[in-house]
């Protein structure tokens, strides 16, 4: 039984230039977050692009016509709120949480970035090297590293499979003009969606958004998105299958095993979120126990599922040392090979399914969350889901869902493995069959 819904109300608007504003109305909360979601991220980018959405990211907190980067700051800061910002391979986020009597500053503070953005040639060569030491800094997590060396094999010259960080090189050699051309191209009213979540009413938030429906942006292209999709992006290849172990002084042995997934808006989707619970959701989940507490082979053990708009990635991670190394990817293939040939108990599915419910359930309790959920509803589906209903195609799951979504996973023989550690041993690199590559 799902638990009482809070009360709430959606609504959407599209305004004449294209802009999109979702909002849902929570009328107990005191707290207000305000998204700006622009579809644009890692795979939007050319080979020589690489690196610009998150480097953008970086600069529209840099200063305005009106506002310094210090007065950015202040303005949110001396009301109590957060100001920040993310980039992912599909899209980009600029998200401000704020008391709800606030909500026109942060409207005012979104517009005037989006619109004003000044693009300082010192502020850029400051977060030049910010980015730089970003880069570094993954570059000694060796978890961070072996999942994007993961993207990167089994995308090969293709936007899903490139660094979101980009590389040194790329980010040495950006100029003001590169983040120019993008955000011209990229931040246009019709790839925008504005999501607020709080006790503010549609009506108020149309009137707020009036700097922002202007027919046309100052200096903003219009036209085709262009890359065969419609989207703005080349549609993504087949996973590629391999394995390839990667030389990295480290003192363990860092894997991820993977295989293509469901899309964002694939009928499954529930099935598949339920799959990825129980194989590597939390401790109690099939992974941990066969791996960490049956056979201590690991500390990590987790699966993340990753859906975009035309493909997917579900994919398994561990750590653990070099002699366990052929035994642990042993397991992980023999708990996802259990789930295509077998059918979960229905106390086992019951539990996974309470256990995604009380997840979205929680963070229904949040703005924050919210403003997400329903920004990334309307980019991928277009449409609302309110989370009674989340909750109900939770429960319409059955087993033979699950199984059906275990043996497409599977099915094509499609699997990849990328192990980043120190130089194999010969009895390790003969069992995994692994490809040794300098990187």
């Amino acid at each position: 039984m799902v638990a009482p819904a809070r009360k709430s109300q959606f609504k959407k608007t599209v305004f004449g230039n294209g802009l999109t504003l979702v909002s849902e109305r929570h009328t107990n909360f005191r707290s207000l977050a305000i998204g700006v979601w622009v579809k644009a991220g890692t795979r939007h980018e050319r080979p020589h692009e690489a690196g610009v959405s998150h480097f953008l990211e970086h600069m529209l907190f840099k200063g305005t016509e009106t506002r310094s980067a210090l007065q950015i700051a202040r303005e949110v800061e001396q009301v109590g709120g957060e100001f920040n910002a993310f980039t992912t391979r599909e899209y980009t986020c600029f998200h401000v949480l704020l008391l709800e009597r606030d909500v026109q500053l942060g409207v005012e503070i979104l517009s005037d970035i989006l619109l004003n953005t000044v693009f300082d040639p010192e502020e850029m060569e400051k977060e030049r090297k910010v980015i730089l030491q970003e880069i570094a800094m993954v570059d000694e997590a060796p978890e961070e590293i072996a999942h994007d060396l993961f993207f990167e094999l089994t995308y090969p010259r293709h936007g899903l499979g490139r660094p979101i960080l980009g590389t040194e090189k790329s980010i040495r050699q950006m100029r003001r003009g590169d983040l120019m051309r993008y955000f011209r191209k990229r931040y246009r009213p019709e790839d925008l969606v504005i999501s607020v979540a709080g006790d503010v009413s549609h009506d108020t938030l149309k009137r707020l958004m009036k700097p922002l429906t202007k027919s046309r942006w100052p200096g903003r292209s219009a036209g085709s998105q262009g890359e065969g999709s419609g989207l703005g992006f080349a549609p993504a290849p087949k996973l590629r299958q391999g394995a390839w172990w990667v030389e990295r002084p480290t003192e363990q042995v860092h894997l991820v095993w993977g295989v293509e997934g469901p899309k964002y808006s694939a009928r499954d989707r529930f099935a598949a979120f339920l799959l990825n619970v129980h194989l590597g959701g939390g401790m109690s989940s099939t992974l941990f126990q066969e791996i960490r507490e049956k056979n201590g082979l690991a500390y990590t053990v987790y699966s993340s599922l990753s859906p975009y708009h035309d493909t997917g990635s579900l994919t398994i991670y561990a750590a653990t040392g070099m002699s366990q190394v052929p035994l642990c990817v042993k397991l992980v293939e023999e708990c996802v090979s259990t789930l295509s040939r077998n059918l979960l108990a229905d106390a086992d599915l019951k539990l996974i399914k309470d256990n995604l419910k009380g997840t979205i359930l929680l963070s229904a309790d949040s703005v924050e969350s919210r403003m997400s959920s329903i920004a990334l509803n309307e980019i991928f589906l277009g449409k609302y889901v309110p989370v009674e209903e989340a909750c109900k195609l939770i429960d319409e799951v059955t087993p033979r869902d699950i199984r059906r979504v275990a043996r497409a996973l599977i099915g094509s023989g499609r699997k990849s493995l990328l192990a980043l550690g120190p130089k194999p041993s010969k009895q390790v690199q003969v069992k995994l069959k692994t490809k040794r590559i300098a990187k």
